[in-house]
């Protein structure tokens, strides 16, 4: 047997339209892990945001977090653990602006921890551990975050992400959430999915053509260009499908992941 490591967005992808996990999706994800595969959740979502998926698919394997930022082994040490970090300093610089910027809600996150300055209506659908979170100002911020994300004024996007390039350009990416919500992403630069992924490919000694990667988003675009096998879901935008080397034919919420992988892996219903 080729061991494979397959690489799971969340969002749109492994889980549903309700960002629940489907009974065949838990199985799928088990047998292929029992038969010697690595199977590993590779995400936006903070470790708090994914942790009882994780748990959920039961699974065994390294974590990525925080779209590259952060890779780990949940509930045990793990020697080879990695993360990147921003430096606070452009952290405080865009809580000090917020207001006159037009971001709604600025939120600083590292693997056990989250602080918020501002508020957003739509902040708690997609940030559920921001509930309660401690606040984010000068005083209360004492280490550097590994992800920054900004609820953001949809008129003034341009005007933030153009803001933020000219002066930390050289050290941060910024990333914009497709769809209606106005949602910025902030990473150390250079700093993606597929660079945790080759991470944990060159740490289990899976070579690149034996990686399947799943995605349906702009953050999961690096991810599936490298992979040997990069799977578009049906329901991704347009970009991914155009990117990848394959799309499934059924979307998040039919079970498309898994029945991709038991059509791959010829597993028997």
């Amino acid at each position: 047997m080729i061991r494979k490591l397959i690489a799971l967005d969340l969002d749109g992808t492994t889980l549903n339209a309700d960002s629940k996990l489907n009974q065949p999706t838990i199985q799928t994800m088990q047998r292929l892990q029992n038969a010697g595969h690595i199977v590993s959740i590779i995400t936006g979502r903070s470790y708090q945001g994914s942790q009882a998926i994780y748990d959920g698919l039961r699974l065994t394997s390294p974590m990525i977090n925080f779209n590259g930022s952060l890779g780990h082994l949940p509930h045990q040490a793990w020697a080879p653990e990695y993360q990147f970090t921003l430096n606070k300093a452009i952290v405080l610089a865009l809580v000090k602006y917020r207001e006159r910027l037009g971001i709604n809600e600025i939120i600083a996150e590292n693997k056990h921890s989250t602080m918020t300055a501002g508020q957003d209506l739509v902040a708690g659908k997609f940030f559920p551990e921001i509930a309660n979170s401690p606040r984010l100002t000068p005083t209360t911020l004492t280490r550097n975050p590994n992800s920054l994300v900004l609820l953001v004024q949809l008129d003034k996007r341009t005007a933030i992400i153009d803001w933020i390039n000219d002066r930390f350009g050289d050290l941060v990416d910024v990333g914009v959430w497709g769809g209606p919500n106005a949602i910025l992403e902030i990473t150390s630069k250079g700093v993606h999915k597929a660079k945790g992924m080759a991470y944990l490919a060159n740490h289990f000694q899976i070579a690149r053509e034996n990686i399947i990667a799943f995605g349906d988003e702009h953050n999961d675009l690096e991810m599936l260009q490298y992979a040997g096998l990069g799977v578009a879901m049906s329901n991704g935008t347009a970009a991914i499908k155009a990117a990848a080397d394959d799309i499934t034919p059924y979307d998040n919420d039919q079970n498309g992941v898994a029945r991709y992988l038991n059509d791959y892996f010829e597993l028997a219903e």
